[in-house]
């Protein structure tokens, strides 16, 4: 059995490698739309919802603050790929949602993403992934007490 310390190192090497990794690769096959890793979850979150989200919504599904939904929805409305869903009512809960050309790009970034899940879990089976998912959600759950205590 791996030592406390061995099994601290391997999980810590390990979850940050994969972090980066996972950032690399992100950036890399989002460039050629002009895009970063930081405005998928927004683009994903509006195309799993076509009627839209405010940014209240879209922050709480990405997990991250207002501020940070505020700059990257201001990058993707300036790129053309959302808009606000009432274009001549207040901007103050008003939704986002993907214009034609943002729901163009998530065609095509959902083509690269299943790709890049299939070349990934390649040899995994389905079985395994459920499992690998049910640890990981456990060991996110103990990391946010230990963190929030």
């Amino acid at each position: 059995m791996l030592s406390y310390d061995d099994r601290f190192l391997r999980f810590s090497f390990a979850i940050d490698q994969i972090a980066k990794n996972l950032q690399k690769i992100k950036n890399e096959k989002l460039a050629r739309f002009g895009l970063r890793s930081m405005h998928l979850m927004c683009l994903f979150q509006l195309d799993k919802n076509p009627d839209g989200l405010t940014g209240t919504e879209l922050a709480k599904r990405c997990q991250v603050d207002k501020a940070f939904v505020s700059r990257v929805t201001g990058d993707l409305c300036q790129a053309d790929y959302v808009s606000y869903s009432n274009r001549e009512g207040s901007h103050y809960n008003n939704k986002f949602v993907l214009t034609e050309a943002g729901q163009r790009v998530m065609a095509q970034v959902r083509i690269i993403l299943e790709d890049a899940v299939e070349q990934v879990t390649a040899g995994i089976s389905e079985e395994q992934l459920i499992q690998f998912y049910q640890i990981l959600e456990q060991l996110d759950n103990g990391l946010c007490q230990i963190s929030e205590a």
